[in-house]
């Protein structure tokens, strides 16, 4: 299936690793020219360059979208370079594993900060262009915690259940205008920080198996996984997901929510 996309300008914001990195290594592939976000040039130059081997093209941006002023910043620095066809909102972190009554009230606004309110801000600053111009992508990278939350950290399930809220009202306010805007609701990933989780908690089972069989017993027998597919996702399985929501081939999907779990809406009982 050709997406329709190739020639297109996109921002993936925070790209410069997990995901976000998968998603921008995967939209360069269909011909699409991507905006690397992340806090640290090392690790978004690293993205740009495996990019660029590929024959992609790819440029890096660098920012911590913590207060309104860089991400008004951010916004700027992109649009000088020329218009942004996709918006990929796929920047957020766990700040806090406290409870409900530990979280202090600060932390809650921080997290609201990094997963939600810049979304807000670079939709508000992107999309009007791509309404004037009948064309645009925006998606928002939720999580599956948005859906079924812990006990713990509930500003994070909080922040990324209002991505959802978000493209459902947008959607509702742009119409018929040939932009849409999307939520991809990602289970739990075999990013880095998973692998590392993973090892870890063998480690301290005294497990011996390896690969999928070792990650396959860690989800079953020590965090009670409700995952029927019995196994983390991909990062490329979340991207090609991504990819196709942003793609001209998803033109009639607007204020959906797509998840991409193996069927677990939410990765633990």
């Amino acid at each position: 299936m050709k997406l329709g996309i190739e020639g297109r300008r996109a921002l993936i914001v925070g790209s410069s690793s997990g995901i976000g990195a998968g998603i921008a290594v995967m939209l360069a592939a269909e011909g699409v020219e991507v905006i690397v976000h992340g806090r640290s040039l090392e690790n978004a130059e690293a993205v740009v360059a495996e990019i660029r081997a590929a024959g992609g093209r790819a440029s890096a941006l660098i920012g911590v979208l913590d207060k309104p002023e860089a991400v008004e910043r951010l916004a700027a620095e992109t649009l000088a370079t020329g218009p942004i066809d996709i918006l990929v909102n796929s920047a957020g972190a766990t700040i806090s594993v406290r409870g409900w009554f530990e979280v202090p009230m600060e932390v809650w606004q921080q997290q609201y900060q990094f997963s939600t309110l810049y979304a807000v801000q670079l939709i508000r600053a992107l999309v009007p262009a791509m309404r004037e111009r009948g064309w645009g992508r925006v998606l928002n990278i939720s999580s599956g915690a948005a859906f079924k939350p812990m006990a713990f950290h509930p500003e994070y399930s909080a922040a990324k259940l209002a991505l959802h809220t978000i493209a459902c009202s947008l959607a509702r306010e742009l119409g018929d205008c040939g932009v849409t805007i999307n939520t991809l609701i990602s289970g739990l990933v075999m990013t880095m920080n998973t692998r590392a989780m993973i090892q870890k908690t063998a480690q301290a089972q005294g497990f011996t198996e390896t690969g999928v069989e070792l990650e396959r017993r860690v989800l079953r027998e020590v965090w009670r996984s409700a995952i029927p597919i019995a196994r983390a996702g991909r990062v490329e399985e979340l991207a090609a997901a991504a990819c196709f929501l942003v793609s001209e081939q998803a033109a009639y999907i607007t204020g959906a929510s797509l998840r991409v779990d193996g069927g677990g809406a939410g990765y633990v009982n």
